[in-house]
C-alpha cells in the first residue's frame, strides 16, 4: 500500500509544484521565482516532517509525505535546466547560489520547530 501511496503523492506534489511555477513565473532577468519558492517550502516541510518523526514515535509510515508528496513538489532537475538557460553567466550563479542557501536555511528552520514540539 505505501508504494501506492508514495505514487499517488507524488503526482499531487507534481501538480503543486506546476501551479505555484505558473503563479510565479521567472523574472525578467530570468530567475525562477516559483521554483525557487517551491524548493524553499518544500526543504522547509521536509525538514519539519523528518525532524518531527525522529524526535517523536508517529506510529505512522512518513515516506508518502516526504518521499511522495514532498519529492514530487520539489524539483532538482527544473532548478538545473534554470541553472543552465539562465541568460548570463551572473545570473547563473544567482539560480544556483540563492536557492541552494535559502534551502538549507529553510530545512534547518523546519528541524528546529520539530525539535521545539
Amino acid at each position: 500500500m505505501i508504494p501506492l501511496l508514495v505514487a499517488l503523492g507524488g503526482g499531487l506534489g507534481a501538480v503543486a509544484r506546476w501551479a505555484v511555477a505558473s503563479w510565479f513565473p521567472k523574472t525578467d532577468h530570468g530567475f525562477p521565482v516559483g521554483i525557487t519558492i517551491v524548493n524553499m517550502v518544500g526543504s522547509f516541510l521536509l525538514g519539519l516532517v523528518v525532524g518531527f518523526a525522529a524526535t517523536n514515535d508517529v506510529g505512522i509510515a512518513t515516506e508518502p509525505l516526504t518521499i511522495g508528496i514532498l519529492g514530487g513538489f520539489t524539483t532538482f532537475s527544473t532548478w538545473m535546466v534554470d541553472i543552465d538557460t539562465a541568460p548570463d553567466r551572473r545570473m547563473r550563479w544567482t539560480v544556483a547560489l540563492v536557492p541552494t542557501i535559502l534551502g538549507l536555511l529553510t530545512a534547518a528552520a523546519g528541524l528546529a520547530l520539530a525539535s521545539s514540539l
